[in-house]
């Protein structure tokens, strides 16, 4: 009985994970095209512009789901979760990465510049001519197209 009991509290605790997945999207969706109405289109045509704005949803934690906004005009990075229980988005997180992308190296490796140097050493084979093959010609024959077939099955 007991062995039940967790099989349905999982199954149901799937489900309400999958339907919270689906109501993010379907909450970003609509954050998405609220943001669109209200941009204005400078050439006075009366039609929205998309912004630079992208939101994915993803998990924040085990039993967490959330949505992660990037604006491109204002370069900023903002995470919220969504609260199941309160039914509520709550804002975890933001910064602007506006000087993050200015910087050619923090905190990796291998470095840029280690990266450059082996590029140097070892370029991809697109770069790199292949070496010219001379046609040879064959005994009794005229050039490579007089070949005589080759039996495979011997």
């Amino acid at each position: 009985m007991n062995n039940a009991n967790h099989t349905i509290t999982r199954t149901i605790s799937l489900r309400t994970r999958w339907l919270i997945v689906g109501g993010l999207a379907l909450l970003t969706s609509g954050v998405l095209v609220q943001l669109g109405r209200a941009v204005d289109d400078p050439s006075g045509s009366g039609f929205a512009a998309p912004p630079n704005v992208m939101a994915v949803t993803g998990q924040i934690t085990r039993d967490s789901y959330g949505i992660y906004l990037v604006d491109l005009n204002n370069q900023t990075l903002c995470v919220y979760q969504y609260v199941s229980p309160q039914k509520k988005l709550r804002l975890l997180a933001a910064r602007t990465f506006a000087f993050d992308s200015q910087l050619d190296d923090y905190n990796t490796e291998p470095s840029p510049r280690e990266i450059r140097e082996l590029v140097r050493q070892h370029p991809r084979l697109t770069d790199v001519e292949p070496p010219a093959v001379e046609p040879t010609t064959q005994p009794g024959g005229e050039g490579p197209d007089d070949v005589s077939p080759v039996d495979l099955n011997p």
